[in-house]
């Protein structure tokens, strides 16, 4: 999991090892960071009050169920906190933003309406620390949206280290920016695979309304998945046991001396090169690239993807992959694959009658109509060509599908828990495999 560093300008103080010796106080500066802990406590309030209890619990199903389940902890207050951030900044409920609601009760002054404002276009994003200044001043560079900007804040600046990428939300107050609360922290060497994972999955979603806009609606309407890609992101920088205190910073030279100059760590290396050659691109005509590689009209279109992401283009500027490795990985499974030595693509889809007579037999025996039984067979279809699933068990696959279509259709009396015990299999397994089949359909969970 990412350091769960507390990178906000909340006023919350939290003993940090870096200590401002002057005792000069400028005024100006002073009220706007009034006005606006005022306004955040205001919104906190809002959206804490009665007439959203229905919407916390869809909202809080939504957020939470695309994490790793080994990672959902809803007692954990950075977790919470985070949520009710996104909560009230990201989700929609009938098209408006908790602050949208917000704004229209009335009763703000007059700063506080412009203040609110500039809010509603806060957008988290991912931000690579490019320089540490005096009086706590942070230079950043949003990485997606490509632009520099600086923020003022004690306790982040002692914390964090040039190179490090950070996944926050930066909100304007005044001519200043401010961290709006805890935020996710990663080495630097994951730049390049988490842009790439940006890349792809924006990719996927501009496809499905059929035309592109701005970065402004990606972040905001991908923000719990992407939250969720950064903390898994963040299960593989593992901190030796006498750092494990996430108060305590990494020794970033303690980092350097374990990697080669120029050169990830080889566990991050191995999993982009396997997580990428197994992600279905719009690019390649939905297939992945290893089965995109299995033939020669593949191999072409694949080697000028690969040409093409050399560069990340509008996600930044680093070289993406070591592409004679990522080529040599891919000849090196298919070679496995033609030899036996690994299931391929073919082998694993041997399961997939398995799970649509599961599907089909479930929701029948459930009173389901036969039409939604075509509906969620065809989701597992589209799943499967897709994700090009890598192991099987069929009647969890069947069992995550048989959810999927009831959390759409707002039935709540279909629950993991029931379903384990239909298919006898762990609630844990239909969790994950829901998981994956959401965020790769980008269901909604409603």
């Amino acid at each position: 999991m990412p350091d769960k560093q507390s990178l906000c300008g909340d006023g919350k103080k939290k003993g940090s090892g870096c200590e401002n010796n002057s005792n000069v106080i400028d005024l100006s500066q002073y009220r706007r960071w009034r006005r606006g802990q005022h306004l955040r406590r205001s919104l906190a309030e809002f959206a804490d009050s009665e007439i959203f209890t229905e919407e916390i619990d869809i909202a809080r199903e939504i957020y939470f169920s695309v994490l790793d389940p080994d990672l959902v902890d809803e007692k954990d207050d950075f977790l919470m906190e985070r949520f009710f951030e996104w909560f009230i900044f990201d989700y929609r409920i009938r098209g408006k933003s908790i602050l949208d609601y917000f704004g229209m009760t009335g009763g703000l002054a007059r700063d506080e309406k412009v203040l609110l404002e500039k809010w509603k276009r806060a957008r988290s994003s991912v931000y690579q620390v490019l320089q540490l200044g005096n009086e706590y001043e942070i230079t950043l560079r949003d990485v997606i949206r490509n632009k520099d900007m600086k923020v003022r804040d004690r306790q982040a600046a002692c914390e964090i280290e040039p190179g490090h990428m950070l996944y926050i939300r930066v909100l304007p107050l005044g001519e200043e920016n401010e961290f709006s609360t805890g935020g996710l922290i990663l080495p630097g060497y994951f730049e390049s695979y988490l842009l790439n994972r940006v890349k792809i999955d924006s990719e996927v979603f501009w496809s499905k309304r059929n035309r592109r806009g701005s970065w402004d609606i990606y972040l905001r309407d991908r923000a719990h998945m992407l939250n969720a890609m950064v903390m898994e992101m963040g299960t593989l920088w593992e901190l030796p046991e006498e750092r494990s205190d996430p108060k305590i910073k990494p020794d970033s030279q303690e980092i350097a001396d374990d990697v080669e100059p120029g050169r990830q760590p080889n566990n991050v290396l191995d999993y982009f090169y396997d997580r990428w050659i197994n992600e279905p691109m719009d690019l390649l005509m939905g297939k992945t690239p290893l089965e995109a590689y299995k033939t020669k009209p593949g191999r072409e279109k694949l080697q000028k993807l690969l040409l093409k992401l050399e560069k990340v283009g509008d996600v930044g500027s680093q070289p993406s992959m070591d592409l004679s490795v990522l080529w040599k990985r891919l000849s090196s499974e298919q070679e496995h694959s033609d030899t036996g030595g690994k299931k391929n693509i073919s082998d694993i889809n041997t399961g997939d009658g398995d799970v649509a007579a599961l599907i089909s037999d479930g929701l029948q025996r459930m009173g389901y109509q036969s039409q939604q039984v075509n509906n969620a067979v065809d989701m597992w279809r589209q799943y499967q060509d897709l994700a090009s699933p890598t192991f099987r068990k069929p009647g969890a696959w069947a069992a995550a599908v048989i959810y999927a279509l009831a959390r759409s259709q707002g039935n709540d009396g279909v629950n993991q828990n029931l379903l384990a015990q239909m298919f006898n299999v762990s609630a844990t397994t239909i969790s994950n495999n829901y998981s994956s089949i959401r965020r790769t359909l980008q269901l909604d969970g409603k």
